[in-house]
């Protein structure tokens, strides 16, 4: 058996191979035992066909029967040889016989790649100061809490107003045409909020109940749903009732009612602790995503296709997991499957990439993640949620996402160390 090795871009490797006659004839030997063995053919008995008729009637799947026996062996002992860093599942093509009655066949094989990370220690970071929680961001939070306890209630108001909720039964247009997507009767409208486009917000604004209107608008040209984006609309609303938001007051008695807090000073402490954790997070994401930038950027190199399209999937699928849980498709947004993969291609490349990265650097730094350090993670996370740490332990490793969770500890591991090594900078 001969080989030769090519290499291809993106971490492909594409290998020629040759099967010798010998190894043929051995393989030849064999498979014609077999088959005569259990060879019928009128006029003989089982296993008594004459060897010409074998080759006779049995050429072609002699034929095929060696290349089912002799491309898979000569495969295994290729790769053992070659020790390749085999990252998708490779490929075997072109297999046939050549002129001189030789086996001859490609693997294509993806390989991680070779590179050595640019300097990585004491990456420059532009600080960014911790924002101090004042009164009134605990205010805030405490109204944020009390709206998910509050109640709708019939306004005294005349008009709609910024804050009010308008239940309102609207119908849109474009080209003169209805759009039943845009159809709706008891829509629940909150101006002020943002939370629809600006000029039904301010259109609705000032409006009695009873009262009809038309309200003229631009879809914007990078619209979320490609159907509508950049196209012109009249939607007609009838405003039915004006409601307000009545929330229960900031007591000790609200404060018992969510829990664990005996007043609302107490509760108040408490929001002041969250803010402040998440303000510390958001100090460590900052210099993080300053972290991931120059990685990426300093650090150029072809990773493979099929880890790409591994990540694209996997982005594609969170998107629609998304999605429907908004009781949305891709045909209600206007876009496609093709569109939407081809928009995670950049992500998912340096997503990849990325993950090489950290790796090469664990190894150089000789970071590692232990089964101990895996078992206090989860125990870490199951007395968060309250959950008993063993069992999740034992599910984990059930399911065999134990290794999956090695890999996310060593990359914040890595990202940590990076962190630690890095020098901060004014602005």
């Amino acid at each position: 058996m001969k080989y030769d090795v090519k290499d291809e871009k993106k971490c492909v490797k594409v290998i020629d191979v040759v099967v010798d006659k010998e190894r043929i004839e051995e393989s030849r030997k064999k498979i014609f035992k077999e088959i005569k063995e259990n060879a019928q053919l009128e006029g003989f008995r089982k296993g008594n066909v004459p060897d010409e008729l074998i080759n006779m009637h049995f050429k072609d799947k002699i034929k095929e029967e060696i290349i089912k026996d002799v491309v898979p062996a000569t495969y295994s002992e290729i790769m053992k040889e070659l020790n390749l860093k085999i990252v998708t599942d490779p490929l075997l093509n072109e297999i046939k016989y050549n002129d001189v009655g030789e086996i001859v066949y490609k693997i294509k094989v993806e390989v991680n790649p070779e590179f050595e990370p640019a300097e990585y220690k004491r990456i420059k970071i532009k600080e960014k100061k911790i924002k101090e929680i004042t009164e009134k961001d605990i205010q805030r939070e405490l109204n944020r809490i009390r709206q998910y306890r509050g109640k709708l209630v019939e306004s005294k108001n005349e008009k709609v107003e910024n804050g009010n909720y308008a239940i309102v039964d609207m119908a849109a247009f474009i080209d003169g045409k209805a759009i039943a997507e845009l159809t709706t009767n008891n829509f629940t409208i909150n101006p002020g909020s943002n939370s629809i486009l600006k000029e039904i917000e301010e259109g609705i604004t000032g409006m009695k109940i009873g009262e009809e209107k038309e309200i003229a608008l631009k879809f914007p040209e990078d619209y979320f749903n490609k159907n509508f984006a950049g196209k012109e609309a009249v939607f007609k609303i009838k405003l039915k009732q004006i409601k307000e938001m009545e929330l229960p007051e900031a007591n000790d008695e609200f404060a018992k009612t969510l829990g664990e807090y005996k007043s609302i000073d107490d509760l108040k402490n408490k929001i002041k602790e969250e803010l402040n954790k998440n303000a510390e997070a958001d100090i460590k994401n900052h210099k993080i995503e300053q972290v991931i930038d120059y990685l990426l950027s300093n650090n150029k190199f072809e990773v493979p296709d099929g880890l790409i399209e591994q990540e694209i999937t996997y982005l594609t699928n969170r998107y629609l997991n998304n999605l429907m849980q908004e009781g949305l498709t891709l045909e209600k947004i206007g876009e496609t499957m093709e569109n939407i993969r081809k928009s995670f291609e950049k992500q998912a490349e340096e997503n990849v990439r990325l993950i090489y990265i950290l790796l090469k650097i664990a190894e150089k730094e000789k970071i590692e993640v232990t089964d101990e350090d895996i078992e206090n993670e989860i125990r870490k996370i199951a007395a968060d949620i309250k959950q008993e740490a063993d069992t999740i332990i034992r599910q984990t490793k059930q399911k065999g996402n134990w290794e999956t969770f090695r890999m996310r500890l060593l990359e914040d591991k890595v990202i940590n160390y990076l962190l630690s090594v890095s020098e901060i900078i004014s602005n």
